[in-house]
């Protein structure tokens, strides 16, 4: 035996069970029929079983109104109402295709030429005492092409590595001034001077490094990273001074000492 709730009675999903099957029965009235019409198709009459075929069983929104009722019969959710079809999912699109990731090793071949350093004065020096070394470095533009695409690329100096041949070097972020831009007398220490210990000549040279930025038609766009450029050797001579003590100068004495 199985029971039946007052909602699911009242839109005929009661039946009966022989403990193997279970028949349903109920009945369904069509918008606009008359139960009477159709109690007189059932028994032979005019749209009876000879022209008509058997009843149908209860609808889906029956089905779901006896789930949304309680014995009382009041109603605690709507009927399922119709569902259109989701429409079928867009195809994908492509990823847009481009030129691939740039990075500063990419732009090698565009990297300015080697700057030369130069000391003052007049790229002679006094062992023992301040050299002065300036370099000429400015931000450059050049246009080329990378990977098909054209493009310019901006270079701006960033950083100077100086090697000065006799065993020293120096990570600096000044090019450097000569001593009358800053103001200052000869031979003495400058953020970019050197002292040389001994005298002779020596090869320095200076390594720039520099940031760099593309523009592929748009805006300028930064390329992470810094491209050095290595310098060219420059000839440092190196002089030994002495100092000797005299009455008097070389107008006054010509042939005196150091004169």
């Amino acid at each position: 035996m199985s029971t039946c709730t007052t909602a699911a009675s009242r839109v005929g999903l009661c039946g009966s069970t022989d403990g193997s099957s279970l028949t349903i029965t109920g009945t369904q009235q069509q918008q606009g029929t008359n139960p009477n019409t159709d109690a007189r198709r059932s028994n032979g009459g005019p749209g009876g079983p000879s022209g008509s075929s058997a009843p149908s069983g209860p609808s889906q929104e029956a089905i779901d109104l006896a789930a949304c009722m309680d014995d009382s019969g009041t109603t605690r959710c709507a009927p399922r109402q119709n569902r259109t079809a989701s429409p079928p999912p867009s195809p994908s699109i492509p990823p847009a295709t481009g030129i691939p990731t740039i990075v500063i090793s990419d732009l090698a071949r565009f990297a300015p030429a080697s700057v030369l350093a130069t000391a003052e004065p007049g790229n002679v020096g006094i062992a023992g005492m301040p050299t002065n070394f300036t370099a000429a470095a400015t931000p450059q533009i050049e246009d080329g092409e990378l990977f098909g695409v054209p493009l310019r690329v901006r270079f701006v100096p960033a950083g100077y590595d100086y090697t000065y041949g006799d065993g020293s070097s120096a990570t600096l972020t000044t090019p450097g001034q000569t001593w009358e831009a800053l103001g200052q007398a000869q031979f003495t220490p400058t953020p970019t001077s050197h002292v040389y210990r001994e005298p002779g000549v020596y090869s320095a040279r200076v390594d720039i490094r520099y940031t760099a930025q593309v523009d592929l038609g748009g805006d300028w766009i930064e390329v992470p990273g810094q491209l050095t450029t290595p310098g060219a050797t420059q000839e440092i001579r190196i002089l030994e001074a002495r100092t000797a003590l005299v009455a008097h100068t070389c107008h006054e004495n010509p042939a005196g000492i150091g004169c």
